[in-house]
């Protein structure tokens, strides 16, 4: 089994002792706690974006500051969530209703300007999961050292991606204004978050396999929701750059 590069992951203690079946993790109870957060995140987006427009109406900055606020807070909640299997189910809550409250402002503010552009990305985002739910499940990716190598590869390529067009902007001011540029880098970073599922779900397989105690159920969990919720920034951006270069043409 590869070791899993994914800091939410990396804490979590396996072995070869097994527990009772109650107390030993299961695949069931990986999907329902991810379900668990998936939900608290995509509740608290709907309340945020369907009183959007009152707030900005009453107290812009406020939003501005919780939003700030609720990005620090969803930060350390994850990194306490990588050291603690147990504290887990709570990081977990905690960065749910973090990304909740960034994610529907910023699908609310999208969708004002591309109707149905949310719909389409929160599809798009469970399709992708679900295709490499069922490449890696049938084995094909699974037991493809081609694709890991591809991951860990493109995990340090993000990386200095990020950095080099970080500093490049920084000198060429008009480097982000081609369309082409942009929707690219995009695109490998969402091809680098959909890949990197395959970590997710490794981690998952070791963890049941491994007979770890259900607590770590939620470390899984929580790892699989940062997953979901990176996949479906990246596809909101690249479907908002491709349809503000259609309304440009």
């Amino acid at each position: 089994m590869t070791k899993n590069t994914n800091p939410v992951f990396s804490t979590i203690e396996t072995g070869t002792t097994h527990y009772a079946d109650t107390d030993a993790a299961t695949y069931k109870g990986i999907f329902l706690k991810t379900g668990l957060f998936t939900l608290i995140t995509v509740a608290v987006a709907l309340l945020v974006a369907y009183y959007l427009p009152v707030i900005l109406d009453n107290n812009p900055t406020g939003l501005y500051v919780t939003l700030g606020i609720s990005g620090m807070i969803g930060f350390f909640s994850v990194m306490f969530g990588r050291f603690s299997a147990r504290g887990a189910k709570y990081a977990g809550v905690i960065y749910g209703v973090c990304q909740g409250i960034a994610l529907g402002t910023v699908s609310a503010i999208c969708e004002a300007y591309f109707p149905g552009i949310a719909m389409l990305a929160i599809l798009s985002t469970i399709a992708l999961f679900a295709v490499m739910l069922i490449l890696y499940t049938t084995g094909i990716l699974r037991n493809c050292s081609f694709i890991r190598k591809l991951a860990y590869g493109m995990s340090f390529g993000a990386i200095a991606l990020l950095l080099v067009s970080s500093l490049l902007g920084l000198f060429v001011p008009t480097l982000f204004n081609n369309m082409g540029l942009l929707i690219g880098l995009e695109a490998f970073f969402l091809i680098y978050g959909v890949i990197t599922l395959i970590f997710n779900f490794d981690e998952a397989y070791m963890v049941v396999e491994s007979g770890c105690t259900k607590d770590a159920e939620w470390n899984v969990s929580l790892g699989l929701l940062v997953s979901i919720v990176y996949i479906y920034v990246e596809v909101l951006r690249i479907l908002m750059l491709i349809l503000a270069n259609n309304d440009n043409s």
